[in-house]
């Protein structure tokens, strides 16, 4: 059983480049519906999902599994997954089966009645973390696929809570709910040199084998190039230098956020603050990023091995959360793709349309000479009348009911 955590990562790292700003994402979250989606499209989609994957699409539905199996199986973390469908998109039962386990339910097509049932397993799978749902329900939403990935863990060395009025950088002059703890391995602090520049790497260890990396890069840097650097280096490490180091040689005054302090023994003081941030990313707007880009567009069938019903991508979206505290870490994404039938085929023929829909003009001519016989205008067409309207005189009726003129 793999967790694929070379594949998972290059995905994460490549979605943390695309990205700016405050929020939170999982790449584990994302990666095993892109495999099983993969899997099960046909080109040119099927090759830009493997490449986002990172494995052939062959192999892309058992590297789901054994991804959502392994997650499943750690402490600490709950992984699931869901599928619902319309009875109209025909799911086949043997692609069905395919599937990692998990929840299969059916859509109506009613958001009222759909809505408040995807919620609800997102609540549920997240332990209330996230309360909706990230695909919104309607009678275009043939088919989702989702996860739900939630963990939890309590620190080994808890933090005191302390008021933290801050004196230097963005947050100057801001009173913080900070946090400060010493503990006494210094090579919980890490420090390397990437293509960003300098990395500060601090490991908060978790009680049940999950841990929580803070990073700080230098103040110019963007945040996502600056994650996207230090996601190769928490199991890397040839690639830095640690805290001990460190202390022996005194050059720290390069490393961001980095002094040294006294103390009455060799150790680690570490100061942050508590946060909670969300995001709720909209993964079309990175459709390239993701293997996306075909499979969401044209008037085609992107997935043949789903069923009978053309479908392509309409939604793809992730809800998360994560939540720092002097106890602990816990943190939950749900993500979702919705496919939607196929619109009807766009001829490449064109037409001429015109509509008669305000008052106009008649004439009546005798079609070889030009002669025009009556000319009229209309400004109250007859109303629709249902049944009656068949019993309406045909052209050509008329003419047996009028009298007839007769010689005297």
């Amino acid at each position: 059983m793999s967790l694929h955590a070379t594949e998972v990562n290059q995905l994460t790292a490549a979605w943390l480049r695309r990205t700016q700003g405050a929020g939170v994402l999982s790449g584990a979250g994302l990666w095993p519906l892109l495999a099983v989606l993969a899997s099960s499209a046909d080109e040119p989609g099927r090759d830009e999902l493997a490449a986002a994957v990172g494995l052939s699409a062959d192999e892309s539905m058992d590297a789901a599994r054994d991804v959502l199996k392994a997650l499943a199986d750690l402490d600490g973390v709950d992984a699931a997954l869901g599928l619902w469908a319309q009875q109209a998109a025909q799911v086949r039962p043997e692609w069905r089966d395919t599937l990692p386990s998990g929840t299969f339910g059916e859509l109506t097509g009613d958001a009222a009645v759909d809505q408040p049932v995807l919620d609800e397993w997102a609540r549920e799978r997240t332990h209330g973390l996230i309360e909706r749902f990230p695909v919104n329900a309607g009678p275009e939403l043939m088919l989702t696929l989702a996860t739900a990935l939630a963990l939890h863990t309590t620190w080994q060395r808890r933090f005191s809570d302390e008021p933290w009025p801050v004196s230097g950088g963005a947050w100057a002059g801001r009173r913080l709910a900070g946090l400060e703890r010493t503990t006494p391995d210094a090579d919980d602090l890490r420090v390397a040199d990437s293509a960003t520049g300098p990395l500060t790497l601090t490991r908060v260890a978790g009680d049940n084998g999950l841990d929580v990396h803070l990073v700080l890069g230098e103040e110019d840097r963007a945040s996502g190039d600056v994650l996207a650097a230090a996601v190769p280096l928490v199991a890397d490490d040839a690639a830095v230098t640690g805290g001990a180091a460190l202390l022996e040689c005194g050059d720290v005054a390069r490393w961001p956020g980095v002094s040294t302090v006294s103390a009455q023994r060799p150790g680690l003081v570490l100061k942050t603050a508590r946060f909670t941030v969300r995001s709720l990313h909209d993964l079309l707007r990175q459709a390239d990023v993701f293997g996306l880009r075909a499979v969401s567009t044209g008037d085609r069938d992107h997935f043949p091995a789903i069923g009978p019903v053309p479908l392509r991508v309409d939604q793809a979206r992730q809800a998360a959360v994560a939540i720092f505290s002097a106890t602990g870490f816990e943190a939950a994404a749900v993500t979702a793709i919705g496919l939607r039938a196929v619109s009807m085929p766009v001829y490449r023929a064109r037409a001429v349309a015109v509509s008669y829909d305000r008052p106009f003009g008649f004439l009546a001519v005798h079609r070889d000479s030009g002669l025009v016989l009556f000319a009229g205008w209309v400004d109250s067409p007859e109303d629709w009348s249902g049944a009656s309207q068949r019993e309406r005189p045909q052209p050509g009726v008329m003419r047996d009911r009028l009298p007839r003129h007769t010689a005297e």
